[in-house]
């Protein structure tokens, strides 16, 4: 439900557009967030969070924990994984 890209300064992730029924929008995720991290790895390009998702997949988890910056604040929030 997020489509990202790469933050002008190479660290994170910009949030450029939420599904408006998906779990990112009931979280609150927005467009202009950055996710900096997933599950506590630093994210600097989609193919580390794609690699997060799996990974999470892989050991059974139900949900990724996603941390994210807006305004000179971070929150975390958790994600669902969707199967398959």
């Amino acid at each position: 439900g997020l489509t990202v890209s790469g933050s002008d300064d190479g660290k994170g992730l910009v949030v450029t557009d939420v599904d408006p029924d998906s779990d990112a929008a009931d979280r609150g995720i927005q467009p202009g967030d950055v996710i900096t991290s997933v599950n506590s790895t630093e994210v600097n390009g989609t193919d580390d969070v794609a690699k997060a998702m799996a990974d999470a997949v892989k050991s059974g988890r139900k949900a990724v924990l996603m941390q994210i910056t807006r305004d000179d604040s971070n929150r975390f929030v958790a994600l669902p994984v969707a199967k398959g």
